[in-house]
C-alpha cells in the first residue's frame, strides 16, 4: 500500500505544486506585519476549507478568543484583533482504536511590502518557487493537504483520529494564538506533527523567546534654548545597559542572543524629545525556563526577566535623572521553550518514513528561534515534532523561495508516516 501511496503522489506532482502556488497568490500576511494592506489569514483558510471538504473532513473555523494569552497564563502580546481571523481545523474521524494524530501549519506570513519582486507571484525557476510564504509555512500546509488526501484515496481500513489545523497569528509578534486557541477548543492528540520545518529535519525541540520594551522619558524643551532633558540621550545609556547585559549574556550562553530591534524617539530636531522607546528579543533556553519553574512555579523566562529588570535599574543608579525617573520595563511576550528525547516513538516512527522514501536518514535537531509547537509540548504534554520543507535560511528573507524536490519529498514522507499511523 505505501507503494501505491508513494506512486499516486508522482502522479499528482504537479496537483501538489498547483496548490502551493494557489496559496502563495493569495496574501495572507499578519494583520501587524506592518505592511500597508496586509492581507490576513481568511482567504487562505477560505481556500483550503472546500478541498478538505471534498476530502470528507468535518470542518470548523472559529476565531481566537480576544483574551486568549490572558485566560492560558502566556505573557503575549495586548490588544490583538482576531476578528475574521479564523483557524480552519478539519477533522476525520475513523472509528477503532488507533491514534489521534494532530498535524498544524501556520496560515499567516510576514509582510510581503519589503519582498524583492512579486512576493505573490508563485514563479519557477531552476526547481524553486519564489513568492512571500513558500517556506514559511505554506509550502508546509501543501505538504499535509497533499498527504492526506493521497493516504485518504489509497488507505482501506484506517482507525483512528486525524486533526489538520491551519491556524493564525505564529507571525510578526504574535504568541501562537491560534494554536492556543484549538488546543482551548479541546483539540488534543496522542502526537503532533507541525509542518513549519526545514529541509526535511526532525525538530525535537525549541528555545524560548522574551520581548520587552523600555520606554525612557525626559522633558520636551526648546532645543535652541537648551532647556528640557533629552530622553534619546536618556536612552543611549539604556541602551549602553542592554548592550552590557547582551554581551555578558552571549558569553555565557552562546545560543541566547538578544537584538535590540527598535529604538525610536523624538518629534522634530528642534524639540528636546520628551519620550524614547527601545524594543528587544532575549532568546532563552531550556534550562533557564526549568529554573524559572523551580523558582516560580511558572515554565518561561521569570528569572531572566527578574536578572534583565535588576540590570537595568543598576545602571538608573549612575544618572540622576534616571534615578528619578525609572525607566517603564513592559514584557511584551514570553514565548516558552520546549523538549522532546530522540529516542521516542513518535521521533523514531517519523525517522523510519524518511528512511522509507529518501533512502537516508533524517537530521534530528532543536530550533534555536521559537515555535508555535512549544503550546502542544510544553503546555499540552503532547508529543511534538515539527518536519517540514522548507529551505534553510528562506523564511522572512526578501526573496523567500522553496525547494520544489523538497517540498515532493516531505509531502510523500508524511504520508507514509500517516499511513502507518492510522493502519
Amino acid at each position: 500500500m505505501e507503494q501505491k501511496l508513494v506512486s499516486l503522489l508522482d502522479q499528482r506532482e504537479q496537483r501538489t505544486i498547483g496548490l502551493l502556488q494557489d496559496l502563495v497568490r493569495i496574501n495572507t500576511s499578519n494583520p501587524y506585519s506592518g505592511d500597508v494592506n496586509p492581507g490576513g489569514e481568511k482567504a487562505g483558510q477560505e481556500l483550503l476549507r472546500p478541498l478538505l471538504e471534498d476530502m470528507g473532513a468535518h470542518i470548523h473555523m472559529f476565531d481566537c478568543p480576544d483574551d486568549i494569552y490572558e485566560r492560558n497564563k502566556v505573557i503575549g502580546p495586548k490588544n490583538r484583533d482576531f476578528t475574521d481571523r479564523p483557524n480552519l481545523v478539519a477533522t476525520w474521524d475513523f472509528g477503532g482504536d488507533g491514534p489521534t494524530v494532530i498535524v498544524n501549519g501556520h496560515m499567516d506570513t510576514v509582510g510581503i511590502d519589503t519582498y524583492q519582486g512579486d512576493p505573490l507571484s508563485g514563479a519557477i525557476i531552476d526547481g524553486r518557487m519564489l513568492g512571500r510564504g513558500t517556506s514559511d509555512c505554506k509550502g508546509g500546509i501543501c505538504t499535509a493537504v497533499s498527504a492526506i488526501g493521497a493516504m485518504l484515496d489509497v488507505a482501506q481500513g484506517l482507525q483512528g483520529k486525524l486533526i489538520f489545523e491551519s491556524v493564525v497569528d505564529e507571525e510578526c509578534n504574535g504568541g501562537g494564538a491560534g494554536t492556543l486557541a484549538c488546543l482551548e477548543a479541546g483539540y488534543k492528540s496522542d502526537i503532533a506533527v507541525f509542518v513549519d520545518g526545514k529541509e526535511g529535519a526532525i525538530t525535537i525541540g525549541c528555545n524560548g523567546v522574551l520581548t520587552a520594551a523600555a520606554d525612557v522619558v525626559g522633558q520636551a524643551g526648546h532645543a535652541a534654548f537648551g532647556t528640557g532633558v533629552n530622553a534619546i540621550e536618556k536612552a543611549g545609556l539604556i541602551q549602553d545597559a542592554i548592550l552590557d547585559f547582551k554581551h555578558t549574556r552571549e558569553q555565557q550562553r552562546q545560543g541566547a542572543k538578544l537584538n535590540l530591534g527598535i529604538f525610536r524617539g523624538g518629534i522634530h530636531p528642534a524639540v528636546v524629545p520628551a519620550e524614547a522607546r527601545l524594543e528587544m528579543n532575549m532568546v532563552y533556553e531550556l534550562d533557564e525556563a526549568r529554573a524559572s519553574r523551580q523558582s516560580t512555579g511558572v515554565w518561561g523566562a521569570a528569572l531572566l526577566r527578574e536578572q534583565f529588570e535588576q540590570h537595568i535599574r543598576a545602571a538608573e543608579q549612575n544618572d540622576e535623572w534616571l534615578q528619578q525617573h525609572p525607566t517603564a520595563i513592559t514584557w511584551i511576550k514570553d514565548l516558552v521553550p520546549f523538549s522532546e528525547e530522540e529516542n521516542q516513538p513518535l521521533v523514531q516512527a517519523l525517522t523510519a518514513a524518511h528512511e522509507a522514501v529518501s533512502g537516508s536518514r533524517p537530521t534530528i535537531d532543536r530550533m534555536v528561534a521559537w515555535t508555535d509547537a512549544c503550546w502542544t509540548s510544553a503546555y499540552a504534554d503532547i508529543r511534538t515534532v515539527l518536519y517540514g520543507p522548507a529551505a534553510h535560511g528562506a523564511p522572512h528573507t526578501d526573496n523567500e523561495f522553496i525547494n520544489l524536490d523538497m517540498l515532493l519529498q516531505c509531502t510523500k514522507v508524511l504520508a507514509v508516516f500517516l499511513l502507518r499511523q492510522f493502519t
